[in-house]
């Protein structure tokens, strides 16, 4: 089964909710409207605006907002920063010691195949494409 960590998923939650925003929102309104702990989601934010998906302002009228380049991203390229490389395989990951991997049959098609497909299909989608 193909899952998303939780830091992609509340990243993309994030994305959502400051898509509708034109100013700076405090990390104290996503986690309030949102439901979300404090201490993940400023963590969260602070990697995406380490990779210029958000930009951050500190002060009383600070917080986060969306970027240009958020606008742009790609979803693939935007899962590789919580994900690694985005596969279909845990196989595929890198690390990842598979016990079977001597006499696994079907690796081939999950890696060369079914991998690619992905990847190429989330290269096409834009990540702001998936609010609307």
């Amino acid at each position: 089964m193909l899952t998303i960590s939780t830091q992609s998923d509340y990243g993309l939650l994030m994305i959502s909710y400051l898509l509708k925003k034109k100013e700076y929102v405090p990390v104290s309104e996503l986690v309030e409207k949102m439901n979300l702990p404090q201490r993940y989601l400023a963590r969260i934010a602070a990697e995406m605006a380490k990779h210029k998906i958000l930009v951050s302002r500190e002060g009383k009228v600070g917080g986060y907002k969306l970027t240009e380049k958020a606008k742009t991203m790609n979803l693939y390229d935007f899962l590789r920063i919580f994900e690694g490389e985005v596969s279909i395989a845990r196989c595929d990951k890198p690390g990842f010691t598979c016990k079977w991997y001597d006499v696994c049959q079907h690796k081939g098609v999950l890696r060369n195949t079914f991998s690619k497909i992905l990847s190429r299909e989330l290269k096409k989608q834009k990540l702001l494409t998936l609010f609307h």
